[in-house]
């Protein structure tokens, strides 16, 4: 299975004394954190000032965290902005004791909803209960705005909320869903898994490009989500049916980062920040599974598959298979660049998609000489089944239920790449 390789840290101090603080008043504690660029690890003084300030608020009661929580805004951002490595929250996490849990996760849920390296079903509770007290908090807030600009930007902030309540929100009879990360500042990011990451046997990371953000896509995006877990389900049903147990799985609709607009897509600076982000993700998710490591599968869409293909040639983190459609290019010049095994990436370009050959940001992924394999998208038989399975035309038809694309994406996120139709095309 996948192998994270994380950069040493200094180890967390465990004897922070915070002065005990009279009644009302807010708790302050520790904090000297910068965002810094490279592999999602701070500095050793960001990371163990930023384990410091973890360890002091497990030692304050419910109600002194409620105070920090709302009166030190800043040093929270500075937290979550520059947290400490993934394997030291993780490490912090276990040291604490069931009631200290607890506690952080009732009294700073916005803290433990972000921090990669604890479990997702923990992070999942603390954003749950974020995300309850942000849209009571902000109902407050519209209630007594005073002027048109303070009401405007308050809508926009309900509507991301609302985007995300709705996103987070299971079909009928579908899987669970699990807000595993939620931050609503500048823009937003949130995650959803489709189906437990902390126990599936395999896990994709669906990574979104062009104009999708939070506010607007989450619900698509997690639906398109549910779409690819459905079929990795059917594909399981259809190439296991010998063993006692079916594997399970988990999809992850990640818009982690700040996905670009128009006016920024020409650029590679948010592909680069967001694959430090992703870095995190995955790290957090080793760290979460312990030893029982899932098969990471990797699926980039448009800008997203440049994303996903910066943070896989920076060596921080492996991944077991990679697919990227629609594909705008790659930095990498070749699959021997990126920490995933050759063959299992695949790359699908569609007919009248304006990105797919373009190699607008480098190399094109899908040319012979960038080494990957082809995976088919417009239209074949099911090598399993013999059933037809539709054409994608377009940039935006890789995911359609019924599709050659979505099959095949199945088949290589549930380590069945051999069964893959289109290969030698």
């Amino acid at each position: 299975m996948a192998a994270v390789h994380v950069a040493p840290e200094i180890a967390p101090s465990t004897s922070v004394a915070v002065p005990a603080t009279p009644a009302g008043s807010a708790t302050v504690l520790p904090v000297a954190l910068r965002p810094v660029r490279g592999s999602g690890v701070g500095t050793s003084r960001a990371a163990a000032s930023g384990i410091e300030t973890l360890t002091a608020m497990a030692a304050q009661s419910s109600a002194e965290l409620k105070r920090f929580m709302s009166s030190q805004l800043a040093n929270v951002d500075a937290l979550l902005a520059a947290p400490p490595a993934a394997p030291a929250v993780g490490r912090w996490w276990q040291d604490l004791g069931a009631d200290q849990r607890a506690a952080l996760t009732h009294a700073a849920p916005r803290v433990v909803g972000n921090l990669d390296g604890i479990p997702f079903q923990t992070r999942n509770e603390a954003n749950r209960r974020e995300l309850s007290d942000a849209v009571a908090q902000l109902k407050k807030r519209l209630r007594s705005a005073t002027t048109a600009g303070e009401e405007s930007e308050l809508e926009s902030e309900s509507a991301l909320l609302a985007q995300v309540n709705a996103a987070v929100t299971p079909r009928v009879g579908g899987a669970t869903r699990y807000l595993v990360q939620l931050d609503p500042a500048d823009g937003g990011r949130a995650a959803i898994a489709i189906g437990n990451p902390d126990t599936a046997d395999f896990v994709t990371y669906l990574v979104p490009g062009l104009n999708y953000g939070v506010r607007d896509q989450l619900v698509n995006w997690a639906a398109t989500a549910e779409d690819v877990y459905e079929e990795e389900r059917s594909v399981l049903r259809a190439t296991r049916f010998q063993t006692d147990r079916l594997p399970t799985v988990s999809v992850i609709a990640w818009i982690g980062y700040q996905t670009p607009d128009l006016f920024t897509v020409g650029g590679l600076e948010r592909a680069e920040n967001g694959a430090i982000l992703l870095e995190r993700a995955w790290q957090g998710l080793s760290v979460a599974r312990g030893a029982h490591q899932p098969y990471l599968n990797v699926i980039g869409h448009s800008y997203g598959s440049t994303v996903a293909l910066v943070a896989l040639a920076s060596g921080a983190v492996r991944a077991d298979s990679l697919i990227l459609v629609g594909s705008p290019g790659s930095p990498a010049q070749s699959v021997e660049e990126l920490a995933v095994p050759a063959r299992t990436v695949f790359v699908g370009e569609a007919d009248w998609d304006p990105a797919a050959n373009s190699a607008f940001f480098g190399s094109d992924p899908g040319s012979a000489a960038f080494g990957a394999n082809r995976l088919g998208v417009s239209g074949s038989r099911d090598a399993v089944s013999g059933r037809w399975l539709n054409g994608s035309i377009g940039h935006n038809a890789y995911f359609t239920v019924g599709s050659e694309s979505l099959h095949n994406m199945a088949l290589v996120g549930t380590n069945n790449a051999n069964l893959v139709t289109g290969r030698s095309e």
